[in-house]
C-alpha cells in the first residue's frame, strides 16, 4: 500500500470510528464534517441534507466556515449543488471564475478557491450533499475523490442510523405519552378536569408548543373555546374564531393542516399567530358516534408537515378526548338530576 492510500485508509478508519461511536443526529454530523476536514487537509466542510416536505437543502452542519458565509443566502441554485443532488461529484476548481459558483465573491472574502460538492446517498437515495472547501485552487485526484465519496456514503449510512434511531426513540416517548394521555382523560368523570388534561397531554404527545379544545354550543351554532394550554391571553382574547376555514372543515369531520399560518388564506388571525410564535396549525374534529362536537387545535412554533401517523394518533387521541367528554357530560347530566329529584323529595 502507498503512503499516501495507507494515510488516507487510516483516516477514514478515524472517521468510521468517529461517525458509529454515537447515535445522535446532530454528533454525527458535527463529527463527520469535523473529521473529513482534517483528514482531507480542507479549509471547511459542510453538509447540507435535503427536506423532502419543502424540497430544500438545509445547512445542518459545518466545520471552519464564518457565521457571515454561512448567512450569505440559499443555496439552491448553486449549479454544483443541483448537480451533486443528482448523484455525481462536482468539482469547482476556481470559485472566482466558475459561473455554477453562486456566491464567488462571498467565496473569495471567506478564502475559498476550489470547492467539491459531494452527493450523500443511501440505498441509490440522494439524502443531501456535502460541500469540501480548499484556500488554494486544488485539482481532486482520482483517489481524493474517491474517498471523499466513500467517506460521503459512510456518513450517509451513520445519518440515516441516527435518524431511525432517533425516529424509534420519538415513537416511544409519543406511545409513552400518548398513553398517558389516555389514562389521564379517563381518571376523571370532572368535564372541566378531563378538557385541562387532554389539551396539556397532547402538547406532551405530539411536542406541540400548545393547544386548545373548542367545543359546539349546539343551542348558539358556535364554538366555545373551553381549554387551552400554551397559548396567551392576549392570543386567546383576539377575536371569534367561527369565520376560520380550517375550523369549519374541522366541523365537518376533516383533519385539516396549515403548514404556514402566515401565507395560507384558512388562517384568520396570521398577524396575531405570527406574534404568538405560531408556525403551524392543525385542526382535528372531536367526534362522538360519527357526530362532530368540537374541534382541538394544535399549534407548532416552526413549520412542520405533520406525518401520517402522527395525525393518525391526534385523530385516535381526539376520539378518545371526546369519549371522555361525553362521559364526563353525562355524567354531569345524571348528577343534575339526581340531585334535583332528591330536592324534590326533599320538599
Amino acid at each position: 500500500m502507498k503512503p499516501q492510500e495507507e494515510r488516507y485508509f487510516d483516516s477514514f478508519r478515524e472517521v468510521v470510528k468517529a461517525v458509529n461511536s454515537t447515535l445522535d443526529l446532530q454528533e454525527v454530523l458535527d463529527l463527520l464534517v469535523k473529521n473529513v476536514t482534517q483528514v482531507m487537509d480542507l479549509k471547511a466542510s459542510a453538509i447540507r441534507l435535503l427536506d423532502p416536505s419543502k424540497r430544500t437543502l438545509e445547512l445542518v452542519a459545518s466545520h471552519g466556515l464564518r457565521k457571515k458565509y454561512l448567512n450569505k443566502g440559499p443555496v439552491d441554485a448553486d449549479k454544483s449543488i443541483a448537480d451533486a443532488m443528482e448523484g455525481k461529484t462536482i468539482s469547482v476548481y476556481k470559485v472566482i471564475e466558475d459561473p455554477r459558483a453562486q456566491y464567488p465573491k462571498e467565496a473569495q472574502e471567506e478564502g475559498i478557491a476550489s470547492i467539491i460538492s459531494v452527493p450523500l446517498r443511501i440505498k441509490g437515495r440522494v439524502i443531501g450533499v456535502m460541500r469540501l472547501y480548499t484556500p488554494e485552487p486544488r485539482e481532486f485526484s482520482e483517489e481524493e475523490i474517491n474517498s471523499a465519496e466513500a467517506l460521503a456514503e459512510m456518513g450517509a449510512i451513520a445519518i440515516e442510523n441516527a435518524r431511525m434511531y432517533e425516529k424509534i426513540k420519538r415513537d416511544y416517548e409519543t406511545l409513552m405519552s400518548f398513553r398517558e394521555a389516555v389514562k389521564a382523560v379517563n381518571s376523571t368523570l370532572d368535564l372541566q378536569a378531563v378538557l385541562n388534561v387532554l389539551v396539556k397531554n397532547m402538547v406532551q404527545a405530539l411536542q406541540l408548543k400548545a393547544s386548545a379544545i373548542r367545543l359546539l354550543d349546539r343551542k348558539r351554532q358556535t364554538l366555545e373555546l373551553v381549554a387551552s394550554h400554551g397559548l396567551s391571553e392576549k392570543y386567546l382574547n383576539k377575536g371569534p374564531v367561527d369565520a376560520d376555514k380550517s375550523i369549519s372543515d374541522a366541523m365537518e369531520g376533516k383533519t385539516i393542516s396549515v403548514y404556514k399560518v402566515i401565507e395560507d388564506s384558512r388562517a384568520q388571525y396570521p398577524k396575531e399567530a405570527q406574534e404568538e410564535g405560531i408556525a403551524s396549525i392543525i385542526s382535528v374534529p372531536l367526534r362522538i358516534k360519527g357526530r362532530v362536537i368540537g374541534v382541538m387545535r394544535l399549534y407548532t412554533p416552526e413549520p412542520r408537515e405533520f406525518s401520517k401517523e402522527e395525525i393518525n394518533s391526534a385523530e385516535v387521541l381526539a376520539e378518545t378526548g371526546a369519549i371522555a367528554i361525553e362521559n364526563a357530560k353525562m355524567y354531569q347530566r345524571i348528577t343534575k338530576d339526581y340531585e334535583a329529584i332528591m330536592r324534590d323529595l326533599y320538599r
